[in-house]
């Protein structure tokens, strides 16, 4: 900046604001707004909306105990400020602090009419509450509000051409066709999709980087949508004919659904991105697996189950090399870790860990959190390792590592230990494929036992344990168990090559399959058909017969 910070008027001070929250911070240049906005705090040290903006950035890069005490300023200076307590509900989930911030964004809710609020409360209670007609029910109070008189509201769609044989046009909707964990899913997809059966579209709503650039040559169709709002998005995709629009973000950052909201294609559903309901009425259906929803959980959801075979494939990170010996051969001593993001770490599983360590007395504990920085990382995790009662001369704390680093514990360490009631969904798959056995809990709802119902699936990775106590147990009996670790060392990844989830081109036509029967659904008018295992070659034959 030319001009010294240090003279910013009140008037010039609201500009600088609107220009870093307008520029910086959506581009993700979060280091130059700190440093900017920390400047602007040495001469306006009373303004709300200045530390609102610092509270913000510090969420945007997980920061969260920066954002609390930055919010916290902020409210004490305006009370009435509603964006700062809505933050500091997410920043206080984000830490493990679930129930609080249930609590606090169900006061925010009370006094808000933004959408934005209403989806954040959906989503901080169903990762917290294990009750699922609770999550249901908080996302319905969303999309009553939000979704549904968009859907009312919305002009007819007119679809031309009904041919249940016609190639089908799939679009997919994503900000996360990136480094970035749906990405892993998406690749063999992508890669995997039949052009004489399928024409593939895809609405890019996020940034993009070197995962992005394996992506698009991959897509007939690639739109880049960030600049276009719902509205014009949404005429975009009728005018292009999508016959069916698959969601895959839910109620995480980069959605777009209000789009879905317009009804913008005959079929609407939503996949992998979110797995909890969305509570609108215009995503038709929800693609999962036997495992994810067993039968009789179709009460749990607002969207229409359609199962798959398996729920998608897996594929692995290029880099990942793989240390053949577990590193407790070399160490003498055995190392566990926790890969999830940190808001999935509760205290009680803080205890259970403490516990494990105590049960063993040379056992290390590297916990990896969300936090970009360690200095970050330190503050936020470490006064809870404390308050647990962990051994602290034998726990780390690692701050989130670039993925090629992240791909690397298996190096360091010989067991994953899953979280619970959050588990592992894409850390579980990546610990494996480092060759790493994983310890979890099982759980009724598929989406708070991803782990389980994955080493289920493919039969083997681990142990599945049914309360506290067995999860305990389990973590013992690995690391009693060093020849076992390092047999799985050897076979792993040629055990998941072999697996279901990297059967890629079976697990495509399985999805396509899918779309070809969620259109005759649509053309005959009612959900005929929820699940892959029929025999498709019948079922167009009828239609024919029909016509």
């Amino acid at each position: 900046m030319s001009e010294s910070i240090s003279s910013v008027a009140p008037a010039s001070l609201a500009q600088e604001l609107h220009r870093i929250n307008t520029t910086l911070i959506p581009n993700n240049q979060f280091l130059e707004a700190l440093t900017q906005l920390m400047l602007l705090a040495k001469d306006h040290v009373t303004d709300a909306q200045l530390w609102l903006l610092i509270g913000l950035v510090y969420t945007r890069i997980a920061n969260w105990s920066n954002a609390v005490a930055a919010l916290e300023t902020a409210i004490a200076l305006n009370p009435r400020l509603h964006a700062a307590n809505r933050l500091r509900a997410l920043a206080l989930f984000s830490m493990g602090r679930k129930e609080q911030a249930c609590k606090l964004i169900d006061q925010v809710v009370k006094k808000s009419s933004e959408g934005g609020d209403w989806m954040l409360r959906a989503y901080i209670h169903a990762h917290t509450s294990r009750d699922p007609m609770n999550a249901l029910q908080v996302a319905r109070d969303w999309g009553r509000r939000f979704a549904d008189p968009l859907t009312r509201n919305a002009q007819p769609l007119r679809v031309l051409d009904r041919n249940p044989r016609k190639k089908l046009k799939i679009g997919y909707v994503t900000a996360d066709f990136r480094e970035h964990s749906i990405a892993f899913f998406m690749l063999p997809v992508l890669s995997y999709h039949n052009p004489d059966v399928v024409e593939v579209h895809v609405y890019s709503n996020g940034p993009t980087d070197h995962i992005t650039t394996q992506m698009r040559p991959l897509v007939s169709h690639w739109h880049d949508i960030q600049a276009l709002d719902d509205e014009v998005l949404h005429r975009q995709i009728r005018a292009e004919g999508i016959d069916v629009l698959v969601d895959l973000s839910g109620f995480t950052q980069g959605h777009r659904l209000g789009v879905f909201a317009r009804r913008a294609a005959p079929v609407q559903v939503t996949w992998m991105g979110y797995m909890h309901t969305l509570g609108m009425k215009a995503m038709d259906y929800r693609l999962v697996d036997f495992g994810i929803a067993p039968l009789g959980h179709e009460k749990f959801y607002s969207e229409t189950l359609f199962r798959l075979n398996v729920m998608a494939s897996y594929a692995p990170p290029t880099y990942a090399p793989l240390c053949e010996e577990p590193p407790m051969l070399k160490n003498g001593y055995p190392t566990l870790i926790s890969l999830n993001s940190s808001a999935k770490i509760t205290d009680d599983m803080l205890r259970i860990w403490g516990r494990i360590l105590h049960a063993r007395s040379d056992a290390r504990l590297i916990i990896m959190v969300k936090e970009d920085s360690a200095e970050a990382a330190q503050a936020y995790m470490q006064p809870r390792v404390e308050a647990a009662g962990m051994p602290l001369e034998r726990v780390s704390v690692l701050h989130q590592q670039p993925l090629n680093q992240f791909m690397e514990m298996g190096h360091i360490a010989d067991i994953a230990l899953d979280t619970s009631p959050i588990s592992g969904g894409t850390t579980t798959l990546h610990a494996l494929w480092m060759g790493m056995l994983l310890v979890t809990m099982d759980a009724e709802r598929g989406v708070d036992a991803c782990t389980a119902r994955t080493l289920r699936g493919i039969g083997f990775g681990g142990e599945i344990a049914k309360d506290e106590q067995g999860y305990i147990d389990a973590a013992l009996l690995l690391m009693n168990s060093p020849e076992r670790l390092r047999q799985r060392r050897l076979d792993l990844r040629d055990r998941m090559r072999k697996s279901v989830l990297m059967d890629y081109a079976t697990r495509t036509v399985d999805l396509e399959k899918a779309f070809r029967l969620m259109w005759l659904n649509y053309l005959q008018g009612k959900p005929k058909t929820l699940n892959v295992k029929v025999n498709l070659e019948y079922e167009l034959a009828q239609m024919d017969a029909v016509a």
